[in-house]
């Protein structure tokens, strides 16, 4: 008796401790990106970009930080962070708008190669998220904007 009795006060607490954990997150996907709304104002650049994310979990996911890389036909040439956090919702998606800063000259560089063969202009969005149980992943979206428009 003595013996089931120091098991339970032993086990009870170690099992309560593994349900507060809860099951383990499956990472948020990036679906889609899209950069838009490009400006210069010299000596930068301006513009928006546009991530879609889907959350696969059947509990809404927090998501604290964003930070991404923007790069144009090759050359990096902006970063974007995530302005405040954002709750994906469970087993659904969310869109999150974010404003990205960056050098002109080299998105001329990038944008000027593509205007003048009149192609479409080649962006990709890279970077990494922070859920908010502090886990990372990474991601990565390639696509292109209108012929030789951004």
């Amino acid at each position: 008796m003595t013996l089931r009795l120091a098991a339970s006060l032993v086990l009870t607490p170690l099992l309560a401790a593994c349900a507060a954990f809860g099951p383990r997150l499956v990472a948020p996907e990036v679906t889609a990106a899209g950069v838009r709304d490009l400006r210069l104002a010299l000596p930068e650049v301006r513009m928006t970009v546009d991530l879609v994310l889907a959350n696969p979990n059947a509990v809404d996911v927090p998501l604290e930080a964003l930070v991404a890389s923007v790069s144009l036909e090759g050359e990096r040439v902006a970063e974007a962070t995530l302005a405040a956090p954002v709750m994906l919702p469970a087993n659904g998606t969310a869109t999150v708008t974010l404003a990205a800063r960056g050098d002109a000259a080299a998105t001329l560089a990038g944008v000027g190669r593509a205007i003048g063969s009149g192609r479409t202009l080649r962006y990709e969005v890279a970077g990494e998220a922070t859920l908010g149980d502090g886990r990372r992943f990474a991601f990565r979206r390639r696509g292109e904007t209108g012929a030789g428009r951004p």
